[in-house]
């Protein structure tokens, strides 16, 4: 089973296909930047994981106000919140820094930060992209993958 959430539209794929050459490689960033952007994500998934979707929006950054409406973004929530299977733990799997995280996208500040999350039978990775606007870590993308394991049981 795979299950993809983005920007609740899907109308940005932060999956650029041929156009992987043409955005820069993330960096790995400071201390520092990691702390602060990990701490972004969190606070955002805690919001996701209450099911605040209000909350959650109010904090949005322009990228995805510009890409999804408030009705889509809170319907994915609805969506997200309806696997109550996931363990609370989250494991930090990797952050990374660039300038670029789509070509539909402007040059800016972006850090995408990825989580890990067991259910009984599969790994579920999320993804949370984030964009600097004034001065602070904003949300522009969440994405959940869903992986089965084989031979789980």
């Amino acid at each position: 089973m795979l299950l993809v959430l983005l920007l609740a539209g899907c109308t940005v794929s932060f999956s650029p296909g041929n156009q992987q050459d043409a955005l820069p490689a993330p960096s790995a960033g400071t201390p520092a930047q990691r702390e602060e952007a990990e701490r972004a994500a969190r606070r955002y998934l805690q919001m996701i994981d209450r099911g605040d979707a209000q909350g959650t929006w109010a904090e949005a950054g322009t990228v995805m106000r510009d890409m999804t409406s408030e009705f889509a973004w809170k319907q994915m929530i609805k969506l997200v919140k309806k696997d109550d299977g996931l363990s609370p733990a989250r494991a930090l799997v990797g952050i990374g820094f660039t300038s670029r995280v789509d070509a539909k996208v402007p040059e800016g500040e972006y850090a995408v930060v990825q989580f890990g999350r067991d259910l009984d039978q599969a790994r579920v990775s999320e993804k949370i992209v984030l964009q600097r606007e004034s001065g602070r870590w904003k949300l522009i993308g969440f994405f959940v993958n869903q992986h089965t394991r084989s031979g789980a049981g």
